[in-house]
């Protein structure tokens, strides 16, 4: 479905319903001359996705461009590219391969998920190579009255982009800025293995927040801005430093009680949901989990500091 909230010129959102629950996963219809489609969601969600586009009034789209290629932001493009086969798929050019072969992409996902990967994410369709439009750091993609600017923004994995629309000043920031669901209002760090690195996700942070945008569209869910929602582009920001930066605490505390990664997601549970609980309900505390869990986030920041500690 559109989501009426936070759309603004030539902007809407579709809410992918992912895991078949409501506001979890965004992907975002931008509309000049021609219109780009914004992150597609898992191929699981896929209907949910044309639904919305036709609920949007759009018959085409001539750009699929994701942040990155994590089944949640770019697992529907090869099925989105078959059915409009004049539509270009822009991606990072460290994306771009896993999205013309994602047998690697499907196998690294499936350590992780195991025998819930068809039910969550449904599968993965290659891209034909000769439709990919590789994205390097301040590319344009010129959509005819507007354009989108790929800004580098590694940290949450190295083949991230953020997307800086030029004609409202908004930014869709896919996972830079972790999690933030508009009905918890708590920014969640979205801090996956293999890749993940506390200090680059840092200073991509910092660079957006030195971008100055208007709004922020982080892929988890919608929109912040100046305006109509409590934390201003700034102040999402810096909570989401703030967060990276209490969770590593909590990881590195956990750490010196037990080297067992079960016995520090354990210790990083109990800290969070101390914090979380005293101003969220059950409901709000769990449907963070479905964005991003405890493990596979503790798992990158063990990870992350077994590499450092190893001089790697």
């Amino acid at each position: 479905m559109v989501s009426e909230s936070g759309n603004e010129r030539g902007i809407h959102t579709i809410d992918t319903g992912m895991r078949g629950d409501r506001s979890l996963t965004g992907a975002f219809i931008v509309r000049g001359l021609q219109t780009a489609l914004v992150e597609t969601g898992p191929k699981a969600t896929v209907d949910n996705v044309l639904s919305g586009l036709e609920e949007a009034g759009v018959e085409s789209i001539d750009w699929i461009v994701v942040t990155h290629i994590h089944l949640d932001h770019a697992g529907a493009a090869g099925t989105l590219a078959g059915r409009w086969p004049e539509a270009r798929v822009a991606v990072h050019e460290l994306g771009a391969p896993h999205l013309t072969d994602p047998t690697k992409l499907w196998a690294s996902a499936r350590r992780i998920y195991g025998d819930a990967m068809e039910e969550l994410w449904g599968g993965i369709d290659p891209v034909p190579p000769d439709r990919i439009e590789v994205l390097s750091d301040g590319q344009v993609i010129d959509l005819g009255g507007r354009t989108l600017q790929a800004v580098e923004t590694p940290g949450h994995a190295r083949h991230h982009h953020a997307l800086l629309d030029d004609s409202t000043g908004a930014l869709f920031a896919g996972d830079a800025l972790g999690v933030r669901l508009p009905d918890v209002g708590i920014n969640r760090p979205a801090t996956p293995p293999p890749e993940f690195d506390l200090e680059q996700a840092i200073g991509s942070i910092k660079r957006i927040r030195d971008l100055d945008a208007e709004s922020l569209w982080p892929t988890h869910f919608g929109r912040t801005d100046r305006g109509t929602n409590p934390a201003t582009p700034p102040e999402a920001c810096d909570e989401a430093i703030e967060s990276l930066s209490r969770w590593d605490e909590w990881v590195r505390a956990g750490l010196k009680r037990s080297r067992e990664p079960e016995a520090v997601t354990r210790f990083v549970v109990e800290r969070s949901r101390e914090a979380l609980e005293s101003s969220l309900g059950p409901r709000e505390v769990d449907r963070l989990e479905l964005t991003t869990s405890y493990s596979m986030n503790v798992s990158g920041y063990l990870r992350a500091i077994a590499k450092a500690e190893s001089g790697k």
